[in-house]
């Protein structure tokens, strides 16, 4: 089976540019979404959008662009405790909402030019997870060194497997956004009931 370095495959991208909450915004930052590890879905671990609104000391318009996340990202939580340290994510969010950034403690696997899709699923096995935080060091908050994550050996599978993964990730894409659609729905509902609450429309 060949196998590659992920470094080989991706760029693998952190940002340490200067952001600051709302209200200590300067003139020219963008406003962004950060993205953190509560942003995960616990069970695809798929990201719609970041939680944290945050102003960035970027240009867009620059070689800074590479920080702002883009749909088919894979996010990779590089530091953490021994719960949080080593999780993937797959940003399936729409470019055209606000920027996302990565949080502190999040790189971004920028697959160049090979296909996403299974390397994401290749990474988020817990045999492979559990070799990466095993590089890991640290004592209450553990890192893993970008360069061990860049020097991990991927074993490339057979392209009929590749093209299997893609039929249960496409399943699981569809049933997700089914369940963000139900979710945005409830939320709706139940808004509507506290407003009727709020304005005493109910006889209980």
């Amino acid at each position: 089976m060949k196998t590659r370095k992920l470094g080989e495959l991706a760029d693998v991208i952190r940002c340490q540019l200067p952001r600051r909450r709302v209200e200590e915004r300067k003139d020219g930052d963008l406003l962004c979404l950060e993205t953190t590890l509560a942003d995960f879905n616990s069970i695809t671990g798929f990201v719609v959008a970041g939680s944290n609104i945050i102003h960035m000391q970027l240009n867009p318009q620059s070689k800074q662009n590479k920080y702002l996340i883009q749909r088919g990202d894979i996010l990779f939580s590089f530091r953490g405790t021994e719960a949080t340290i080593g999780k993937f994510g797959l940003y399936v969010g729409n470019e055209n909402q606000m920027p996302c950034i990565c949080g502190q403690s999040i790189c971004i696997i920028r697959p160049q030019p090979i296909d996403t899709i299974w390397i994401y699923y290749y990474l988020r096995n817990e045999k492979t997870r559990n070799l990466l935080t095993s590089k890991s060091y640290g004592i209450r908050l553990l890192t893993i060194n970008l360069t061990d994550l860049r020097n991990f050996v991927l074993e490339i599978p057979e392209q009929k497997n590749i093209e299997a993964i893609h039929k249960k990730h496409d399943r699981i894409a569809l049933d997700s956004q089914r369940m963000r659609e139900l979710e945005f729905s409830l939320h709706e509902e139940l808004l509507d009931i506290e407003e009727l609450i709020a304005g005493n429309k109910i006889s209980w």
